[in-house]
């Protein structure tokens, strides 16, 4: 099999798994009394226009990997989101995280410190790879600052990753020489001067 065309599979795959969960308004309460997410196969179908063999063969392979399943109601096909489906799901939220920059920064500091134990060091890595991809920046050793509001978002990770015991967030007003975490902050293009009104 081609390199593209695999791409275009895994692409496809990642496309039907988020539109089960509905990844854009992602809630956990959707789910029905078994723990699982369903949709119509014609919703689908109304929301995205692909070839129908290319949709077949993805949800074919989805099925042998065990991250859906499917069932029929009268007339009507479903998929169902698996709880490893699911897992998966998480992690392409995850992978979407963004924050949303205010017009003028309230010159707070959010700062996320942890002291998460070594059997629990790949989540520890995550969380030290999502803060970064947030823009959150070093401070010293398990130690992140960001200056906006985050929390949501935070928690949202380190529930995924049930580290939040070793997990804490701090809202600060005031750090001592804080003029060079502006400019750092203005360098990424995270702040920018228009917000230090």
């Amino acid at each position: 099999m081609a390199i593209k065309e695999k791409e275009l599979i895994k692409i496809a795959a990642k496309e039907i798994l988020l539109f089960l969960a509905d990844a854009n308004v992602f809630a956990f309460q959707n789910f029905d009394r078994h723990g699982f997410y369903r949709k119509s196969i014609n919703s689908y179908w109304s929301w995205r226009d692909i070839n129908h063999n290319s949709f077949s063969r993805t949800i074919y392979r989805l099925k042998q990997a065990k991250l859906i399943k499917n069932y029929k109601d009268g007339k009507e096909k479903y998929l169902e989101l698996t709880p490893k489906g699911l897992e998966k799901v998480k992690h392409y939220s995850l992978d979407n995280i963004e924050i949303q920059a205010p017009k003028v920064w309230d010159r707070k500091w959010r700062i996320v410190i942890f002291d998460i134990p070594d059997d629990k060091k790949v989540a520890r890595n995550i969380l030290r790879d999502k803060l970064r991809q947030i823009g959150f920046i070093l401070l010293q050793e398990s130690v992140f600052i960001f200056p906006f509001e985050c929390k949501r978002e935070i928690d949202y990770i380190v529930n995924n990753f049930f580290i939040k015991p070793y997990v804490k967030y701090i809202l600060a007003d005031i750090i001592e020489g804080d003029d060079d975490l502006i400019k750092k902050f203005l360098d990424s293009g995270t702040l920018e001067l228009k917000m230090l009104k």
